[in-house]
This record gives structure tokens, C-alpha cells and sequence, in this order.
């Protein structure tokens, strides 16, 4: 028995993974982390063969094999390591295969962990296009120890044919990290070639046919330059999704001492996206940011979030963390982080989203 656990903003590729390994010949225990309690929809697609468990400890029981597809490093830790989690109720001498969007530190304590307690761990991130929710055209970047990897690879393989072995936990993570930062800098690229062009009042179709034909640009441009000119913004993974990996490889980073001047644009500008209201809008909603306000608007931007950001900011800039007085008065919102409600430690640097012009 194989328990597939996946969060449901994965959409269609937890079902895509029951069903290949199901056609593998394997029984599947599937149990769906959703993001919102009352989602119905988190299921849906899902083989009739697919066992659907209402715990993670049911989907564990009498599953040899563990196969994860979370968000973020901290939701993989709280399924693993968490009070009710993987390593409490796992079979013995178990399996664990991960696909999540991992980190290289926690990706190395979980095979560490998963060793001292006579499980194997093999990392295998994802890696794939922006169709990759609905298609399932992914690779995984497959690293353990040599008999995990060993014992899993059958399974990689009924789930995908593109299976890259890099070496030891934490060599995927790395990987998948250092594909997400090239993506970022070269979409910045297209989107300001895009917008740079437009500005000289260049025919689309002649913009598309040259960027879609440069070598320096071909891939990103035929994947999201009809989509950035025809304002459809809803395609692949959710900017947030992306977001998050950008975070992580900048935290990577500075573990690793390592400045990366590009990583940390790109992040500002996601980041900038998420706090005005892109975040399930596809990564190539960054053009966006070059629009003008009535157009981003009409996207459901709502600049006035980062003007209400970059007031606090200015404010506690001049007059000192120290003696700022934040101003409740202007807002009811106990959930507004906008007007010193959850500023315990520090203002927020909104400023870092914007240039002098």
C-alpha cells in the first residue's frame, strides 16, 4: 500500500499521481490537506480505485511507501515532524518519497530523521512547464542514499519517465531552487522586452514573432508572451506557489552566505504582487507591475494596500522606530497588517518595493 498525501492546492497533479501509480499496479491510500476545510472540489478527479483516507494516520495504516506533495518547507516539517505526524504513525522500515517544494536543510534532516528510525528517504522534487497542473509533464530530481534510491526508482518511474538522479537529500531542493531563480530573472526579461516595445509602439504580433524566435528568449517568450500581451493571467502554477520557492531560495542563500542580487529583485516584486492582491494569479501576472494603475486594476490589483504599506513605512522612517505611534484610528481590521495591529518587532520596509521614479 502506497499513501499518497498531497495539499489541495496542487490541484489536478495529486489525482494525476493516484492514477499513474494505481496504473503501476499499486494500491493508493490518498489522503488531501486542504486549504480551505469546506473545499469539495479537493478530490475531485481522483480514481474510483484511490482509497480516500479522512486522516493522515489512516492513510498511513499499512502503507510501506509515503509520498508527499506539499506547499512549503514548514508544511512538510509539521507533516513529518508534527505532533500526529508521518515519523509517528509510519510502518516500520518504511519508504518516504517527498516531491514538495523543500529546502536542502530540511531535506537533509528529514533523511537524517527518516534514518534513525530505520525508514528510507528519497528527495524527488518536481520540476516541470506551467502546464504541468493539468498535463502532469513533470521531472523529478531524485536524490538519496543509493539503496533508496534504488527502492524508489520503480515508483518515480510509473509516475514519470524524466527522472534525473542528483545524489544525496538536499541536491533536489537545490536544483529545483536554482530552475526557479533562471526562471524569475528570464521572465523579468521577457516581461520588460514586452513592455519596452509596446512603449515604441511596436505591432504585438511583431513583438511575439521576435522574441518567440531569439535564442536568448524562446522558451519563456512562447510560454507566457501571448499570455502577458492578451492580459490572460489565469495560467500554471499560482504566482503565491512560486512566490514561496523564491522565498526559500532566498533564505537558502543566506544560509549559504551567498548574495544574489537578481533573486532579491524578483522576490520584491512577487512580493509586491501577493500584498496587492496577485497571488492566484499566474507568475506571469508580473507584467502587471509595468501597467499602468488603471489597467492593473482592472485585473484586481488594489494599489492603495501598498500605498497604505509604504505610508507606515515612511512614517516610521522619519520619525524612528523607537518613538512611532501607529494610528489605529484609521482602521477598524484586526487583521490589517497595514496599521501597526501585528507590527511587534519591527515597521514593514515597504519601501524596498519602490525606486526614486
Amino acid at each position: 500500500m502506497i499513501a499518497l498525501i498531497y495539499q489541495s492546492a496542487w490541484g489536478a497533479l495529486g489525482p494525476t499521481l493516484a492514477r499513474r501509480l494505481i496504473a503501476a499496479g499499486n494500491e493508493v491510500s490518498v489522503f488531501i490537506r486542504k486549504e480551505n476545510p469546506g473545499d469539495q472540489k479537493a478530490g475531485a478527479g481522483l480514481p474510483a480505485e484511490a482509497v480516500v483516507a479522512k486522516s493522515l494516520a489512516a492513510a498511513l495504516k499499512g502503507a510501506g511507501v509515503v509520498i508527499t506533495l506539499l506547499n512549503t518547507p514548514q508544511e512538510l516539517e509539521d507533516v513529518y515532524l508534527g505532533n500526529k505526524g508521518i515519523l509517528e504513525h509510519a510502518a516500520p522500515e518504511s519508504l518516504f518519497i517527498d516531491l514538495s517544494a523543500s529546502n536542502p536543510r530540511l531535506a537533509k534532516e528529514l533523511h537524517a530523521l527518516a534514518a534513525v528510525h530505520d525508514h528510507s528517504y528519497v528527495e524527488a522534487s518536481i520540476e516541470g512547464p506551467a502546464t504541468m497542473l493539468e498535463t502532469g509533464d513533470f521531472r523529478l530530481l531524485a536524490a538519496g542514499e543509493p539503496d533508496g534510491l534504488k527502492q524508489a526508482l520503480p515508483l518515480l518511474v510509473a509516475l514519470t519517465p524524466e527522472v534525473v538522479e542528483v545524489g544525496l537529500p538536499g541536491n533536489g531542493s537545490t536544483l529545483k531552487l536554482a530552475s526557479q531563480i533562471a526562471l524569475a530573472g528570464a521572465l523579468m526579461g521577457v516581461v520588460e522586452a514586452i513592455m519596452f516595445a509596446m512603449a515604441a509602439g511596436i505591432p504585438q504580433d511583431q513583438i511575439l514573432r521576435a522574441l518567440e524566435t531569439n535564442p536568448a528568449a524562446a522558451f519563456v517568450a512562447q510560454a507566457f508572451g501571448k499570455k502577458i500581451i492578451d492580459e490572460d493571467f489565469y495560467y500554471g502554477i499560482e504566482l503565491q506557489h512560486f512566490f514561496a520557492d523564491l522565498t526559500t531560495a532566498l533564505d537558502t542563500a543566506d544560509e549559504f552566505g551567498l548574495a544574489l542580487p537578481g533573486l532579491e529583485t524578483a522576490h520584491q516584486l512577487y512580493d509586491l504582487l501577493v500584498l496587492v492582491g496577485g497571488a492566484k494569479k499566474g507568475i506571469h501576472a508580473l507584467a502587471l507591475i509595468y501597467c499602468d494603475e488603471e489597467r492593473s486594476t482592472k485585473h484586481g490589483l488594489n494599489w492603495e494596500l501598498a500605498q497604505q504599506a509604504m505610508d507606515v513605512y515612511e512614517r516610521a522612517s522619519n520619525g524612528g522606530y523607537d518613538d512611532y505611534e501607529y494610528d489605529d484610528e484609521e482602521c477598524d481590521d484586526p487583521n490589517c497588517p497595514y496599521h501597526g495591529h501585528h507590527l511587534d518587532d519591527e515597521p514593514p520596509l515597504m519601501g524596498r518595493f519602490f525606486s526614486p521614479n
